[in-house]
């Protein structure tokens, strides 16, 4: 098992002291090799599994980190900005939209990485499409069939760094693979990446998580160039203002009528929804001459007021689907004749179907 030769050394990288993060000193030592950590576990008859908790990752919207990242190629350093820029609910589930996390192995181009944490199985998660569909994976996979673990990381005296630990694919390759180390309560602070060409590594020159600062100070956002206002919020990459396409469609039964919202996101992006309780829908039926109201799903119905958000995936539809059982809002039969529904997504800034007219009988 092969790790960096001294992660205490090594430039801009972070710690514990006293319970207290500090920045230690930078020293220019090179992480170009990997040396073995076997002593941290040669007298363990049993290796003990090791598992990332949240705070290994803190996910927070607004969170970012600043990198120095740097090839042996080209002799070259770079600053690389990972930050966390959205934070959309898919499915009453909560997760946070990184802008990119180029170091973790297979992510190296991606942008706009959907991340949540999953206290059950106790590691992160990735959304991915998966044929025409989302799926969850690992996003730091380890495992035999994988080729990685988790493991602790050692100081420059060998033993184990408390509230540290390593993430290393190949781990038993002497000059391949990556190590990935995290700092219990501020995230990735070193990688280093590994191959027959040369090596490439990334060490955290300053951070911002969860509204404390660590290493160099953060600098304020650029100005939008011309205009004295600051930028516009990279959650806008991932978050369209585009309005979603909204259709209702019914079913005519013997003494009902089904009724279907469906709400389509056409964009390649989230489109994302406030709501002001925890009614997300409603129907309304009127009486086409007229347009006087007869009846409406949600009356006579109790919302809790609440504030929250949803997001849309791109692409991708919700459905809700309801019955009106040929009564007015007082529970008496309707008469015979031509109405009209609509169907409404009640957000903030409500959406409403075009109408479909229903003839009775």
């Amino acid at each position: 098992m092969a790790r960096f030769s001294s992660i205490a050394n090594a430039v801009a990288a972070f710690g514990v002291l006293g319970g207290l993060w500090c920045v230690l000193a930078p020293s220019g030592v090179e992480p170009s090799a990997r040396a073995t950590a076997a002593s941290l576990s040669e007298d363990d008859a049993v290796r003990q599994d090791y598992f990332l908790s949240p705070d290994y990752l803190p996910l927070q919207l607004g969170n970012r980190w600043i990198y120095d990242r740097e090839d042996s190629r080209f002799q070259r350093t770079t600053q690389v900005k990972v930050e966390i820029i959205a934070r959309p609910i898919l499915e009453w589930t909560t997760y946070y939209v990184f802008n990119q996390l180029p170091f973790v192995p297979g992510l190296e181009g991606e942008q706009n990485v959907v991340v949540r944490y999953d206290p059950d199985a106790r590691r992160f998660l990735r959304l991915i499409a998966q044929d025409q569909d989302q799926e969850e994976v690992p996003l730091f996979p380890v495992g035999e069939s994988a080729d990685a673990i988790l493991d602790q990381s050692p100081g420059d005296d060998g033993l184990p760094v408390a509230n540290r630990l390593s993430y290393l694919t190949c781990p038993d390759c002497e000059d391949s693979g990556l190590e990935m180390i995290f700092d219990r309560g501020l995230g990735i602070v070193e990688v280093g990446v590994f191959s027959d060409w040369g090596s490439e590594s990334y060490r955290l020159k300053s951070a911002l998580v969860n509204g404390r600062n660590f290493g160099d100070p953060m600098q304020p956002e650029p100005e939008a160039e011309g205009e004295g206002k600051p930028e516009r919020p990279r959650s806008e990459v991932v978050i369209s203002r585009a309005d979603p396409v909204l259709s209702l469609e019914f079913q005519k039964k013997s003494q009902a009528v089904d009724l279907l919202l469906v709400v389509k996101n056409p964009t390649d992006y989230f489109l994302s929804f406030n709501f002001d309780s925890s009614q997300t829908y409603d129907f309304v039926i009127r009486e086409k001459q007229t347009g006087f109201e007869v009846w409406r799903w949600s009356k006579g119905y109790f919302f809790t007021p609440v504030i929250r958000s949803h997001a849309l995936l791109p692409q991708k539809e919700w459905k809700f689907k309801e019955v009106w059982n040929l009564k007015d809002n007082e529970r008496n039969d309707i008469r015979l004749g031509s109405y009209e529904a609509v169907a409404i997504l009640t957000s903030q800034i409500p959406r409403e179907s075009s109408a479909v007219e229903i003839e009775l009988p």
